[in-house]
Parts: structure tokens; C-alpha cells; sequence
């Protein structure tokens, strides 16, 4: 899976260098969190839209590069298409769309993914697909939107256990520290006052996140995973670097994340 995490990391880097696009940091701190999803789940079904396909939400949709890299890891995207990322006449924009193909939802304003998601574990249940989940990847910053809190709350109270929330809480909300603009802690208790089951792991840990996945399914409540991440992983000038929430890659910068990833 380390092999895989950085393949995906340097796919990200080419096309944002290519594109001239930023998001680097949100990409890269919820790669390992998107392959444990995709990973969890059967692909063949999103490939072939079945209607008893697993759901998967990016509602954190500026991470559209790291989610795209991801998909064609999964072979949900061809990498021909994959090349054209935030270029002239590509349907792969800078923010998840549902244009894509294998898309459930167009995401970017944060806060709407995930009452959409909790929406899609609703409709699973009330047409008895018993082993299809709703998972939604929300970024920390966003769980500062209200909506994001009315869709857990009915979630809790309709013990929707084909839910699960992964939250990538790499503490950097855009240009500042998450809980400079407004204190999310204690983040577990939160979660589990809105009748969720929750769980901490290390978000660059993908059998740590797999296993929380994994271990519960359908225990009779939504699933909440925080994952504890690092905003710009595996890129050393970007790590922990609110800026690279906006700055491009020149060429030199390129070369030297590419470089740095390679020797991993």
C-alpha cells in the first residue's frame, strides 16, 4: 500500500504542475484515506453504476486532484484523461464534479457532501441493500459548516449503519490553523454526542484506516473516523504549510517534491 500511496502522490504532483493548479496540501493529506476507502469497496460496481454500489463522497471538493489520481489508481479514470486535469476543455476541474463519470456528486461548497451522502445511505437502506455504504471524506475546516451537523444529527437519530464519515483533520483550515478560527475539540466526543460510533486513527496509516472501516460495518449506528493527518504529506516544503493551500508548483519545486517521493 506504500507503493500505491506514492504512485498516487506523484500522479497528483504532474497533473498540479501541468495545470498550473493549487490544492497541493488538501491532495496530499487525504491520499491514504481515499485508497482505504476505494480499496474497501467493490469498484466494479461504481464502473458499471449498479444501483447496489457503494457510495463515495468527496465533500471537501477542492482535494479533486488527489481524488482523480485515486480513481484511475482504481481504474475509474483512464489516465488519458487523467492528463488533461484543470486544463482547457477538460471535465476535470479544479473541485470534484459529478461530470465525471464514476462521480456521485459535485462538491466545493463545503458543508454539501455530506448531507448528500447521508442522503445516499438513506435511499441504500429504504431500497435493502444491506451491504452497501455511504462513505464521505470531509476536511476539518468544513466541519465548521452548520449543514454538516443537521446531516449527522439525522443520521444519528435514523442509526444509519451504512454510514461512515472519514474526516482527513490535518488541523490547517485554508491559511490558518483549524482551531484558530473556531475550536473543534474534543472532536470525539462531538461526534459521539450526535449517537455515532467514532474512532481516532492515523490517517497516512491505510490498514488503520481500513480496520476502522472494516470493524464497523453495520454495528447499529453511522461511523465517524478522524484521521489524523499532515497537510501536504511527502512533499517537505508544502508539510504543515498553510500557504500551499494556494501556491502553485514551478519547475524547480517540481523537480524537487518528484525527486523526494522517488527516494521514499
Amino acid at each position: 500500500m506504500l507503493n500505491i500511496s506514492k504512485s498516487i502522490r506523484l500522479k497528483i504532483l504532474k497533473i498540479l504542475f501541468n495545470s498550473k493548479a493549487s490544492h497541493l496540501g488538501t491532495s496530499m493529506s487525504c491520499v491514504e484515506i481515499l485508497i482505504s476507502i476505494y480499496s474497501s469497496i467493490d469498484c466494479k460496481k461504481i464502473l458499471v453504476k449498479a444501483e447496489d454500489r457503494c457510495r463515495v463522497l468527496v465533500s471537501k471538493g477542492h482535494a479533486a486532484a488527489s481524488t482523480y489520481a485515486t480513481m484511475h489508481h482504481f481504474g475509474l479514470i483512464t489516465y488519458k484523461n487523467l492528463k488533461t486535469y484543470h486544463l482547457d476543455n477538460s471535465d476535470l476541474c479544479g473541485h470534484v464534479s459529478h461530470g465525471v463519470s464514476c462521480v456521485e456528486h459535485s462538491t466545493g461548497a463545503l458543508g454539501h457532501g455530506m448531507p448528500v451522502a447521508v442522503g445516499c445511505a438513506v435511499g441504500l437502506k429504504a431500497k435493502g441493500f444491506k451491504r452497501a455504504r455511504s462513505f464521505v471524506v470531509c476536511g476539518d475546516g468544513e466541519l465548521q459548516e452548520g449543514s454538516i451537523w443537521e446531516a449527522l444529527l439525522l443520521a444519528g437519530h435514523l442509526k444509519l449503519e451504512n454510514f461512515c464519515l472519514l474526516v482527513d483533520y490535518n488541523k490547517i483550515s485554508s491559511i490558518t490553523l483549524t482551531n484558530n478560527v473556531s475550536n473543534l475539540e474534543p472532536l470525539k466526543n462531538k461526534f459521539e454526542s450526535f449517537s455515532c460510533s467514532c474512532e481516532i486513527v492515523d490517517g497516512h496509516n491505510i490498514n488503520q484506516i481500513k480496520n476502522s472501516i472494516k470493524s464497523n460495518m453495520f454495528k447499529g449506528k453511522p461511523h465517524v473516523i478522524i484521521c489524523n493527518t499532515i497537510k501536504g504529506k511527502d512533499v517537505p516544503f508544502a508539510e504543515n504549510q498553510p500557504d500551499w493551500h494556494y501556491k502553485t508548483l514551478d519547475e524547480k519545486l517540481f523537480i524537487e517534491a518528484k525527486q523526494y517521493l522517488n527516494n521514499q
